[in-house]
């Protein structure tokens, strides 16, 4: 796998080794608060750090959606806290990417809210299977409306991440007009569909294919992290065709991403726990890429998860959650 690895990368790099213990600064001085700052929680979400709450939600085009909610334990009413959003795989539930991501466990995450929104058929908008016709964007800007009424919303600091096709949705969030309200995006396993080019059936180069991306130029640089395993035989790392869409490279679709936040391709190459996992940071992080060795279609934890029931070198969740830290609107 290396000589692949390399050769899809073809990057200037400096090679390191050491990786900062997660210690995310998730509340700070310049919070801005939301309009439900004051506002008690729901009767049937109090008291905080209960378990997390199932909700019917109606957005503002009558469209019946639901999504789980967990309050954090210290959550006082006048304090502003960010939001996560984790989105699941395509099939999947948000219970069951709640128990994935573990963004409700307070080991990890202290302090943000954790939304686990569910997609239409158990799907997200940019796959080629999604329900044609649902906006899950417009989705996402209602509930962030509706959170920040609600609760005590740090506005600037909106987060998302997402595994395999919610991964995939959480790149086509950041693409979107609603990327001025999120402030980072971590996809995990990341589902990157791209349609066939115009009039053909066939997709072009993995490592060239273009990347339809346009969010708003006053919003760049957007900063993003993506997680993936060597041994992912679902989303390949070397891309290509899949439920008849293109997949572009891992390490293109990251190079892209340094390209349009304006860093060009120099990197910084850090090789961790012997060698097994590779971390790519361009620009002091602002995009990062992690590289596992022998991983699966997977969100990484070291103990036994829904995606892998032998674990691996390390968690991405409390990673993200540092990294999500550095990063405000």
């Amino acid at each position: 796998m290396a000589p692949l690895i390399s050769s899809l990368f073809l990057l200037a790099s400096t090679l390191t080794s050491s990786l900062a213990s997660p210690s995310p600064p998730y509340l700070h001085s310049r919070a801005s608060g939301s309009a439900g700052c004051g506002k008690p929680l729901p009767v049937a979400q109090q008291p905080a750090g209960g378990a997390s709450h199932p909700t019917n939600f109606t957005q503002t085009n009558g469209a019946k959606r639901t999504y789980l909610i967990h309050i954090p334990s210290n959550y006082n009413p006048n304090t502003p806290v960010p939001v996560i959003f984790s989105f699941h795989g395509n099939g999947k539930t948000s219970e069951q990417q709640e128990d994935l991501s573990q963004f409700s466990n307070e080991e990890f995450n202290k302090n943000a809210i954790a939304v686990y929104p569910q997609g239409v058929d158990k799907s997200w908008e940019g796959a080629p299977y999604a329900v044609e016709g649902v906006d899950d964007v417009a989705f996402v800007e209602d509930m962030i409306n509706h959170f920040e009424d609600r609760y005590c919303v740090d506005s600037t600091r909106i987060w998302a991440a997402g595994k395999s096709n919610g991964g995939g949705f959480t790149g086509t969030l950041a693409c979107s007009s609603l990327s001025p309200r999120i402030a980072a995006f971590a996809p995990v396993s990341g589902a990157f569909y791209i349609p066939y080019p115009s009039g053909t059936t066939t997709c072009p180069s993995a490592t060239s294919i273009p990347i339809p991306c346009s969010p708003p130029a006053s919003r760049l640089p957007i900063p993003v992290m993506e997680f993936h395993g060597t041994a992912d035989t679902v989303i390949r790392y070397g891309g290509g065709e899949r439920n008849e869409a293109c997949l572009p490279t891992v390490p293109h679709w990251v190079r892209e991403w340094s390209k349009r936040d304006g860093y060009g391709l120099t990197n910084v190459t850090t090789s961790l726990y012997g060698g097994n996992v590779t971390k790519y940071e361009y620009h002091d992080g602002m995009v990062t890429h992690y590289l596992t060795e022998g991983l699966g279609h997977a969100w990484p934890s070291t103990e036994p998860n829904g995606d892998n029931s032998k674990g691996t070198y390390f968690n991405a969740t409390p990673i993200i959650m540092e990294w999500f830290g550095k990063h405000t609107l």
